[in-house]
């Protein structure tokens, strides 16, 4: 599968490592050089260094015969508008966007995402995703789990990235 990754930091290299990791064709955009470089050098992985909303980027990138994109770049409105970019000069058939403004994720509003309004498939929320996980983990920690949740609470406060698999 064909995927554009935008967003080299902490949650799109986590993305770009895990998907390159499954034999995807992966791409990453990013406006920071240095954080293309990183994921090109560590991973295998393509790079285009720009800003991900842009449809000359965007086709650098691929987005051409791309199978899905993912918008996770540390603005919720750049997301967004790469979504709707991505649908409608790409025709991009998966869009998936990080999210973190409680406004945007506010369930009277889901109505938003649909594809004749802002076309984005699947909302993520890391903030959300962890507090889910730290829930489900104390209503019910089974005895071998407590050494793993704490270590994965740890790595979320140290860094705010969500690992999955710990």
């Amino acid at each position: 599968m064909k995927v554009i990754i935008c967003g080299a930091g902490q949650v799109g290299w986590q993305i770009a490592r895990h998907l390159s990791g499954e034999l995807n064709d992966v791409t990453v955009v990013d406006n920071n050089p240095d954080l293309v470089r990183r994921a090109t050098d560590t991973l295998d992985v393509q790079g285009i260094a720009g800003f991900a909303s842009y449809p000359d980027v965007l086709e650098r990138a691929g987005a051409a015969d791309a199978d899905m994109i993912i918008a996770a770049t540390h603005s919720d409105e750049v997301n967004m508008v790469t979504c709707q970019v991505a649908h409608s000069v790409f025709s991009i058939q998966r869009k998936i966007a990080r999210l973190r403004s409680q406004s945007y994720l506010d369930a009277i509003y889901a109505d938003l995402y649909r594809r004749d309004h802002l076309p984005i498939d699947v909302v993520i929320s890391p903030e959300r995703e962890v507090a889910a996980a730290a829930m489900l983990r104390l209503s019910a920690p089974a005895a071998f789990d407590i050494e793993n949740f704490r270590a994965c609470l740890w790595i979320i406060s140290h860094t705010g990235v969500v690992q999955y698999g710990l």
